[in-house]
């Protein structure tokens, strides 16, 4: 994708970078006679607090429902069922704090702590991106996650994690450490704007209604001859339950026909829904970098990372996808900043 010319004004001297490239410190970007990328002014990295966390919950709201129903079936209606649902409840509860949140990060995203000589190398990237979001020590806590691609990610409350991926790339020099500080502060951006905050929890929850699902998913699969259905047969789907569900409305048979209906809507809607609140809460985390100024590492470190890796989607993958397009992400991090007062 062509993002035209690139020229960085710095100090009363100009110098042409071509497609692509980084601005240094408080260096305008301009792009065909256009400013993108300003110094943040005193107000320009508030983010807007849509509330991601709560729509994401929201939107996985039948799964978790399906969840509650399926641990209160296993779990029987004596007293000790009753106990240990309580208590799987209590779980749910407990991941919402501090210490639950650490412990969960651990063995449910498979976060664990730097070792020395990664502290040393993520530390003062990570205070370099705190101070460029204005955020105080010790407000998230760092994490490192294993896998082999250049990324971070945020979970819960206050956690984020770097790939072992990306801290070989910063050793290598293959990520600059201002691209990598961008990655840092898009993942910031979802601290800020409440993105994953209920994640754990809503996992947590929904887990048994996923297992349960599981051995149906795979039995459908086996049908199909271990292929994903097709067009025609998801659409013969949704006309033979929306069939089997007016007939359910009309005998008057409300328990199966609201069973019926929250599968239907747990398979199809649900994850249309969390798709796109996902893709929004990115759109509002890049939106956030390039307040703070770093909008154009940020497209830069993308660019690097995913530009070798983009496949043609059809459209039901993309509004599945979790993530927006690369070319629709840059192009707004290269957008002008909107200064406040």
């Amino acid at each position: 994708m062509s993002l035209g010319r690139v020229t960085v004004v710095r100090a009363g001297r100009t110098a042409a970078l071509g497609e692509v490239s980084m601005a240094a410190g408080a260096a305008d970007v301009v792009v065909r006679g256009r400013v993108l990328d300003q110094p943040p002014g005193p107000r320009s990295r508030r983010p807007q607090r849509v509330g991601f966390g709560a729509l994401r919950a929201l939107a996985a709201l039948p799964a978790v429902l399906g969840g509650v129903l399926v641990a209160l079936v296993m779990s029987g209606f004596g007293w000790v069922g009753s106990v240990l649902f309580l208590a799987w409840l209590s779980v749910g509860a407990a991941l919402l704090t501090v210490w639950g949140e650490r412990l969960a990060v651990r063995r449910m995203c498979r976060f664990r702590a730097p070792s020395q000589a990664e502290r040393q190398l993520l530390g003062p990237v990570a205070m370099m991106a705190m101070v460029r979001c204005g955020l105080p020590a010790g407000t998230v806590d760092w994490y490192v996650q294993p896998a082999p691609d250049t990324n971070a990610c945020a979970a819960g409350r206050r956690s984020v994690a770097v790939t072992d991926g990306a801290l070989r790339s910063f050793v290598s020099g293959r990520l600059p450490a201002d691209q990598l500080m961008a990655m840092l502060v898009h993942e910031l951006g979802h601290y800020e704007t409440r993105a994953a905050r209920y994640a754990l929890t809503t996992t947590w929850l929904a887990a048994p209604g996923r297992a349960a699902f599981r051995p149906v998913l795979r039995v459908s699969l086996a049908l199909c001859g271990s292929r994903p259905p097709g067009l025609v047969t998801c659409v013969l789907a949704m006309v033979g339950g929306g069939m089997a569900l007016v007939q359910l409305v009309q005998r008057q048979q409300w328990v199966p026909a609201a069973m019926l209906a929250g599968v239907g809507l747990a398979l199809l809607v649900t994850p249309v829904v969390h798709g796109a609140v996902s893709r929004a809460s990115e759109y509002a985390a890049d939106t956030y970098a390039r307040r703070v100024g770093v909008g154009l590492e940020l497209a830069h470190a993308l660019m690097t990372g995913q530009g070798a890796t983009q496949v043609p989607r059809t459209v039901w993958c993309s509004l599945l996808d979790r993530h927006p397009p690369l070319d629709r992400r840059v192009e707004l991090l290269l957008r002008p900043v909107v200064m406040y007062g």
